[in-house]
């Protein structure tokens, strides 16, 4: 159905029209009647706007000129149709000029009145149906953009990085680019839902749906409150995290994550039916404590309890971060991807001195660091099934488990072993599985800047060697294979017709959207709007 105004100064008149058709019928109602273009602005200003409006010309205090002409500067999407005499020749060129382009000459005959309602209806419908079309754009613009910034918040606190700039530049391309500013405070939320046991023994089905309502629930609770931003782990889907930037000056402080965190635990119960556990992580500062912060949060979950979602304790950042410094993280990662157990045996013993007390907490966060640890360099050197990298997950999600020092030392050696064993494997076995490893790790991060000298320096290898090693097994230079995998994904994205060619050249990582086409082109021999056109066409 459609809404109408009737808008004329003699209550006969407008009472015929009203009995000329069947308006509903005819698909439409009439919502709103006024007597004077007064009345109509001022029923329009309390928020009663139609899809049409029917006036008459000729009407005291304002007329029905005055009246297009407010109605076009403030709702320019309504559509008029003007009520006319013979003798309104002068009036009717005015109301041309404004853009008018429906009227009806009185008395108003049916049959006109029909078709020009229906002809109206047609066009109000293909308007809708672009406004449908565009909120599904939009909508999917933003679901896209909102997976790319999880996607690159999780890398942010998992995996390895081997270039802050380039990291900085990702951060941008997602519009996440405040992140990589130097004072930027922010903290991690952990939140996990608790199936009880035997709830969904009936079939896998039924928790993928749960698993998918949870995720969209942390997404939904998490826009409402604004610039929260989820992000999970697909293999681990009953556990979704929580970045919250902290803006001092304003009320997003301590008291806003605590409501968030209530929230967000409170939806689950309501609208799932299940219990959760959450976690809130320490304030953090800057890039480089967003792994700390993480690991806080995750150790804050650890302690937790369904019925209690805050611990007892509260850990200053400032201990956590001293406890597991960037210099010794380097020095563990060297030891392990250069199979050195005696040094990683050496570092830890430093970390854990025995000079010191160490609190149980502090030994709870490092482990949980060092897994993060294990777990990118499995990620980069592990090929095929990810066994390796599930089992690491698993030793986090139990971390809560651990009740002495000696059992925490005696896990961290065993997860170093056997990541030292998958590194090995890849490094030393042949140029096949090395070249494997790598291609794998570009065809996840190809949106990044990658260089050969950058993967030359991560996977231990020389330049040279590298670049003709990668060209032996992939068939192709390294830059064309980038080349290729990008401009293939933005033909993917091109066949959906629903971006913009400049957000698909940053989609596939292109700095700018000429560089984007020039590349492309070169490629495919023509433009990539000339290449949409051409698909859209056949």
């Amino acid at each position: 159905m459609y809404s109408l105004m009737l808008v004329d100064d003699e209550a006969g008149v407008r009472n015929s029209i009203k009995a000329k058709i069947d308006w509903r019928a005819a698909g439409y109602t009439i919502d709103a009647e006024a007597s004077s273009g007064l009345e109509a602005m001022q029923l329009l200003s309390e928020g009663r706007q139609p899809d049409v409006m029917m006036t008459d010309i000729r009407m005291p205090q304002m007329n029905g000129i005055e009246l297009i002409k407010a109605c076009k500067e403030k709702y320019p999407h309504m559509r008029i149709i003007v009520l006319s005499g013979y003798s309104d020749y002068e009036y009717m060129k005015a109301a041309i000029q404004y853009g008018v382009k429906d009227y009806l000459l009185k008395p108003v005959i049916r049959s006109e009145l029909t078709a020009l309602l229906q002809k109206l209806a047609d066009e109000l419908e293909a308007d809708r149906a672009r406004e449908r079309q565009q909120d599904q754009e939009e909508l999917k613009n933003h679901q896209l953009f909102q997976m790319m910034q999880e996607q690159v918040i999780w890398q942010l606190v998992k995996d390895e990085w081997f270039s802050l700039p380039v990291v900085q530049e990702r951060l941008q391309q997602v519009q996440l680019d405040f992140l990589s500013e130097e004072q930027v405070k922010a903290q991690f939320v952990t939140v996990e839902m608790r199936i009880p046991q035997g709830r969904l023994d009936d079939g896998s089905q039924r928790k993928d749906l749960l698993y998918l309502a949870l995720l969209l629930l942390c997404r939904e609770t998490a826009e409402k409150k604004g610039h929260v931003y989820p992000f999970y782990d697909v293999s681990h889907p009953a556990m979704v995290h929580f970045l919250i930037p902290i803006e001092e000056e304003s009320n997003r402080n301590q008291g806003f994550v605590d409501s968030f965190v209530h929230d967000i635990k409170r939806n689950i119960r309501s609208y799932l039916r299940v219990d959760s556990v959450s976690g809130i992580g320490e304030p953090i500062k800057g890039l480089k404590q967003f792994k700390h912060g993480y690991a806080s949060s995750m150790l804050a979950w650890s302690l937790s309890t369904v019925k209690s979602g805050k611990t007892d304790e509260r850990h200053h950042m400032s201990q956590l971060a001293n406890a597991f410094s960037p210099e010794a993280e380097r020095k563990l990662m060297q030891s392990i991807e250069n199979l050195d157990m005696h040094s990683f045996t050496k570092q830890v013993h430093e970390l854990f001195s025995d000079h010191h007390d160490t609190p149980m907490f502090v030994f709870t966060f490092v482990m949980l660091r060092l897994i993060l640890m294990f777990s990118a360099i499995a990620k980069k050197f592990e090929l095929g099934d990810p066994s390796l990298q599930t089992y690491l997950w698993n030793c986090q999600m139990s971390v809560r488990d651990y009740q002495s020092r000696e059992q925490v030392m005696e896990q961290l050696h065993d997860m170093a072993r056997l990541v030292m064993e998958q590194v090995k494997k890849t490094r030393f076995s042949s140029g096949q599985q090395m070249t494997e490893a790598i291609r794998k790790y570009v065809d996840e991060n190809f949106c990044y800047e990658l260089t050969l000298s950058s993967l030359a320096d991560m996977f231990h290898l020389n330049e040279t060697y590298l670049s003709g090693l990668f060209k032996q097994q992939a068939g192709a230079t390294f830059s064309d294979y980038v080349t290729r995998l990008r401009l293939q994904k933005a033909v993917e994205l091109l066949k959906e017709n629903e971006l913009k060619l400049t957000d698909i050249a940053t989609l596939v990582g292109y700095s700018s959207s000429s560089y984007f086409s020039t590349a492309f082109k070169k490629w495919y021999g023509k433009g990539p709007k000339e290449y949409r056109d051409e698909l859209l066409g056949s």
